[in-house]
């Protein structure tokens, strides 16, 4: 998703030649070596993160766009987008009336009676499926040094199944390595393994229009009132666990393919904005991950104990 532009040094969003719906602005993210200060991106000087990393927004026009960055040391790298023409304005006469909202099929192999909650139950006797986000070729987002939210999203998953262990619940991961497993072969793994509850890991990005360094928080997505509990006490923990580190938004409704569960309370954790420099340097950091893993397996505990009882 973004190419390596400078020596490997330098990654640019967009792509190098993708073109873009219209747009006004879109957000440029990258990184240089430590110790340079300085980088200019458009003929604008623009800050430098102590890991290296940077992000600005950039002005785009019709047709194609070079956009040049120059950093303290000379180097200089170009990327090209280019941009579709600026749609017509709609006309009054023609305006639609409305689009009706999109009716998603349930889950193929799914019923329609949510299963009890597990209030009751020992940890033993629980079972929770946690994915990792994306894998394989998708990438998912990309940091401001090139990492990709894939490898994120399986280091937090790993340290969530570590201490939900702890805790003693029984975990199943969707993968526990750099593959792919599909879309909605994922929550069915919830229903092979009759799981009590399905927790989806994620690290966030932006709109293309939107500046990445407005944009960071953390929060938990549901779809339906099953979801909704499971996601509420996991975003409490995780809210009081980061007090004063990052921004809590949420619990948030989404319409996720890994949320539209009938059965199994589902939710997907967006556990911080890897596209700014400080939420890569965070979403890499050990500490932190522990911090973060641990306040879901805390939510999730409690959900269990009956704070989110259906």
């Amino acid at each position: 998703m973004l190419p390596s532009l400078i020596a490997a040094a330098l990654i640019a969003f967009p792509t190098n030649g993708q073109k873009l719906p219209f747009l006004e602005q879109v957000y440029l993210l990258g990184a240089v070596p430590k110790g340079e200060t300085n980088v200019v991106v458009q003929g604008k000087n623009v800050s430098v993160y102590r890991t290296g990393g940077f992000v600005t927004m950039v002005a785009l026009k019709e047709g194609t766009n070079v956009l040049e960055v120059v950093t303290q040391s000379g180097e200089r790298q170009t990327v090209s987008v280019t941009v579709a023409p600026r749609p017509p304005a709609p006309s009054v006469e023609l305006a639609p009336e409305g689009i009706a909202e999109k009716v998603w099929e349930k889950l193929p192999y799914a019923g329609d009676r949510p299963q009890p909650h597990p209030a009751g139950k020992a940890p033993g006797e629980i079972t929770v499926v946690v994915d990792a986000g994306h894998g394989g070729t998708d990438t998912g987002a990309m940091s401001p040094h090139g990492y990709p939210e894939k490898t994120a999203n399986l280091a937090l998953a790993r340290q969530v199944r570590r201490e939900l262990e702890a805790l003693g619940f029984r975990v199943v991961m969707t993968r526990d390595d750099d593959s792919f497993p599909a879309l909605y072969d994922r929550p069915k793994v919830a229903f092979a393994h009759h799981a009590d509850a399905f927790i989806s890991i994620h690290y966030n990005a932006p709109p293309l229009d939107k500046d990445p360094r407005q944009m960071r928080y953390h929060t938990v997505y549901s779809w339906n009132p099953l979801g909704e509990k499971l996601a509420t006490a996991i975003h409490a923990a995780m809210t009081t666990a980061l007090e004063g580190q990052l921004a809590a938004n949420g619990p948030l409704h989404a319409n996720y393919a890994v949320t539209r569960n009938p059965e199994i309370p589902s939710c997907l954790v967006e556990a911080d904005f890897i596209t700014t420099p400080e939420g890569e340097e965070a979403s890499f950091n050990g500490a932190n991950r522990v911090r973060v893993a641990k306040a879901i397996a805390r939510g999730f505990a409690n959900w269990c104990q009956g704070g989110g009882k259906q």
